[in-house]
């Protein structure tokens, strides 16, 4: 028995056996250092593109703009619901006859809600309009935590103007 204890020390401490192991730390490094080096890469372009004055081109400004004027919980017969006031805003030059597009709402640390709308009244250039519309939900805790926020965040994506 000690003579196998005793040899199986010996392989051990052979130069040979490091060396292996040592290749095979080299190959994980190397293949550690690519990726790193592969991300670097992408976070770079990634600032040069959002850089001021860079890509001037790509920026947007959305021809309408909302602002959420106020919020209160309902319950009627039938109807649990969050009544919200929503200001739209036209930031084009030009008179628009309605919209469409995704209403996103982002209450602080909640989760984020949409819901597709439209609206076929005319606007003016720099005109507002107030829309009323209820929410309801059947995930109770996502809609407790929508009702209890007392910041929310509003945002009309994919606009289409007509």
């Amino acid at each position: 028995m000690a003579k196998l204890i005793l040899t199986a020390l010996v392989f051990f401490l052979t130069p040979d056996f490091h060396a292996g192991a040592q290749k095979v730390m080299e190959k994980r490094v190397g293949k550690l250092e690519n990726r790193v080096d592969g991300v670097e890469k992408r976070v770079t372009s990634l600032e040069e593109t959002r850089t001021p004055g860079a890509g001037q081109e790509n920026l947007k400004i959305p021809p309408l703009s909302v602002v959420l004027i106020s919020k209160t919980h309902t319950i009627a017969p039938r109807r649990i619901g969050i009544d919200l006031t929503l200001e739209f805003r036209n930031l084009t030059s030009y008179d628009i006859n309605g919209f469409s597009g995704t209403l996103v709402f982002k209450p602080e640390g909640g989760d984020i809600y949409t819901r597709k709308m439209s609206y076929s009244h005319p606007i003016e250039s720099g005109g507002t309009a107030q829309i009323e519309m209820t929410i309801s939900s059947s995930e109770t805790k996502r809609y407790l935590k929508f009702i209890k926020a007392t910041a929310v965040k509003v945002v009309l994506i994919n606009q289409k103007l007509f």
